[in-house]
């Protein structure tokens, strides 16, 4: 069933355009109201990049006369187009710059499909960054599967079944918190890193603050303290609170089984108990 939303395919290219094609007709094939497809490539003194962007716009210009063909190509802080992307300036460039292109499309009220098949494997990986802090529930990444005829032919399209998008899982931080939703509010993508990396932080501790204190019993407390803080085990916690060894792990089974239910665990044990709570017990000190 075609949908009513439009949609922006963003893709990167390399030396081979039919990875951006392929993928495009089988969106289409789905119903995906794609009005704008951006590719992203390094720059066109390639001749291999420069012969896939002019393939692209000569079938475009044939194929596809409702859709929109928009190469970007990456450029350093100058605006000189790259060559490659392995330096750390050139792979900061191309986050920023896949970033950018998603932000845009989010921002007018556009799904954003996002095509990692292409073009560089870390354009692949920044890509997904940038999807894991700006995509929602209408948005997808994919990669193209194709059978060995239609890459060795080098067509632009393929016939029935001969070429498939896989979908890329994408966690989606805007579902995971609701204190993440305003990332896509941020107009640079390190700078939302940071931001949700401090604001995940502070999720958890407040979290942690609230089993301590609001679940565990004070006996067990000061059992699950002496196991995040020391690593001590339950005899040397029994020796050290005038408790038994049993005693102690009736209480720690306690706090297990606590844990588990308060944030919905499958299981819970003692390297659970000490991975969760250490942003409690071990926060530095102000």
């Amino acid at each position: 069933m075609p949908e009513s939303s439009p949609t922006t395919l963003i893709a990167t290219v390399g030396a081979k355009p039919q990875l951006v094609t392929l993928a495009l007709d089988l969106l289409l094939a789905q119903g995906k109201l794609v009005r704008q497809v951006v590719v992203i490539h390094t720059t066109l003194d390639r001749p291999e990049t420069r012969a896939s962007i002019a393939r692209l716009g000569g079938e475009f210009a044939l194929a596809y006369p409702g859709v929109r063909l928009r190469p970007v190509c990456l450029c350093d802080e100058a605006g000189e187009p790259l060559d490659d992307v392995t330096s750390e300036p050139a792979i900061r460039e191309a986050f920023r710059v896949l970033y950018h292109e998603i932000r845009v499309a989010k921002s007018a009220g556009q799904r954003v499909h996002l095509s990692i098949a292409g073009g560089r494997k870390t354009l692949a990986v920044y890509g997904m960054a940038a999807a894991q802090l700006l995509f929602d529930a209408g948005d997808a990444a994919w990669h193209l599967d194709s059978d060995p005829q239609v890459v060795q032919s080098k067509t632009l399209h393929a016939g029935p079944g001969q070429t498939r998008l896989t979908p890329v899982p994408v966690l989606r931080w805007s579902q995971v918190s609701p204190t993440l939703i305003g990332l896509a509010q941020i107009d640079d993508p390190f700078d939302a890193v940071q931001t949700q990396e401090r604001r995940l932080r502070e999720h958890a501790a407040r979290r942690a603050q609230e089993f301590v204190t609001g679940a565990l019993s004070p006996a067990e407390r000061e059992a699950a303290e002496l196991v995040v803080r020391e690593g001590l085990t339950n005899q040397q916690i029994g020796e050290r609170l005038c408790r038994s060894h049993r005693t102690v792990g009736n209480q720690l089974s306690a706090a297990y089984a606590k844990l588990k239910d308060f944030y919905e665990l499958p299981e819970a044990d003692r390297h659970t108990l000490t991975s969760v709570l250490a942003m409690y017990y071990l926060k530095p000190t102000p």
